[in-house]
C-alpha cells in the first residue's frame, strides 16, 4: 500500500466532518481515502473491512442513488463500533443522483461529531484536473466539505505497452480482468492512429477497428452496457492525445488533430453514439 499523502496525514489528528478529495487518478484517490479513514478512525494502515469504515455501494454501475445513501444514514448507526469515528466513503467511480445529493446534504448541514464523510472525485486530462474533478458534485455539498487535491505520482510513459495503458486507463478492476492479448491489439491500433490519414475512409476504418476491439474487450466483463465501452473508448482516445502531445517535435497539424480528438471525447461523454462520433472525427481529421 502507498504511503498516506502528506496533506491527508496532516488532517488525521484533527479531522473535519466532511472531505472532498480530488485527484487525477480514481484508483489513487480511493486507496488514499481508505488509508486516511483507517488511520484516522482505527490508528492503523488497513481497514480490514472494519465496520467503522464503510464504502457506499450500489447496483447501478454509474450512480449512487437515494436508497444507497439512506441505507447508511438511516439503517446504519453513524456512531462508531470501536474506532474513533464512523467514516463513510463515496467512491470516485460513481456519481450521486440529485436525490442522493439532497439526502446527503441534509446530514452535512447538521454534522455528527462521531462520523466523517469522504467524497472522492477525479478529473479529465485535458484541462486542469482540480477544476474538472468538481463536476458532478453540487455546490452546496462542496461548500460543506474540506476540499483537498491529491495528485498521483504514477505517470504514464505513453510507450504503447500493455502495462502503461492499463495504468493510464484507471478503470476499476480493468487490470485484473482484461485479456492481455486484446489490450495489446488495442494499443497497437492506437499507435497506428498517432498519424492520421488524409483519406476519411482510411481514418474511418482505423477508428472503427478501434471501436470493434474495445467491444471485444467488453465481452470479458460482466458490464455489457454502453457506459463501459464509452469509458474505455474515451480513455483510449485520451491516451492517444497524451502520447502525441508528449512528443518532443509536435507540429501544428498534430495539435489540430488532438483538438479534434478532444471534441470527439466530449461528444461521447455527452451521450452521442460512439460510431457517429468516430465517423465525424474521421471526416474532420482528413481535412487537417
Amino acid at each position: 500500500m502507498q504511503n498516506l499523502n502528506p496533506k491527508l496525514l496532516n488532517e488525521s489528528s484533527s479531522p473535519f466532518h466532511a472531505y472532498l478529495l480530488l485527484s487525477n487518478s480514481s484508483k489513487y484517490v480511493f486507496e488514499q481515502a481508505l488509508q486516511f479513514a483507517s488511520i484516522t478512525s482505527l490508528s492503523q494502515e488497513s481497514t480490514l473491512e472494519h465496520p467503522d469504515v464503510r464504502v457506499i455501494e450500489s447496483e447501478n454501475i454509474n450512480t449512487i442513488g437515494i436508497e444507497n445513501v439512506r441505507d447508511i444514514l438511516n439503517k446504519d448507526n453513524l456512531s462508531p463500533v470501536s474506532g474513533k469515528y464512523k467514516i463513510i466513503i463515496f467512491p470516485p467511480y460513481k456519481s450521486l443522483t440529485e436525490e442522493a445529493s439532497n439526502a446527503l446534504l441534509k446530514t452535512l448541514e447538521e454534522p455528527s461529531e462521531s462520523s466523517i464523510f469522504i467524497l472522492t472525485s477525479t478529473g479529465n486530462f485535458w484541462s486542469h484536473a482540480k477544476d474538472d474533478s468538481n463536476m458532478g458534485i453540487i455546490n452546496t455539498i462542496k461548500s460543506r466539505c474540506r476540499t483537498i487535491f491529491i495528485e498521483s505520482e504514477e505517470l504514464a510513459n505513453y510507450d504503447f505497452s500493455v502495462e502503461d495503458f492499463l495504468n493510464f486507463a484507471d478503470i476499476k478492476d480493468f487490470s485484473s480482468k482484461a485479456d492481455t492479448s486484446k489490450i495489446n491489439s488495442l494499443v497497437n491500433i492506437l499507435r497506428e492512429l498517432t498519424q492520421p490519414q488524409t483519406s476519411s475512409s482510411k481514418n474511418m476504418f482505423n477508428f472503427q477497428t478501434l471501436l470493434k476491439n474495445i467491444k471485444e474487450i467488453q465481452l470479458d466483463f460482466e458490464d455489457s452496457t454502453a457506459s463501459f465501452t464509452n469509458k474505455l473508448l474515451t480513455r483510449s482516445l485520451e491516451y492517444l492525445v497524451r502520447s502525441i502531445l508528449s512528443s518532443d517535435q509536435i507540429v501544428k497539424s498534430q495539435y489540430r488533430y488532438c483538438e479534434n480528438l478532444q471534441i470527439a471525447i466530449e461528444d461521447i461523454q455527452q451521450g452521442v453514439r460512439d460510431a457517429i462520433v468516430l465517423n465525424n472525427l474521421s471526416v474532420e481529421v482528413a481535412k487537417i
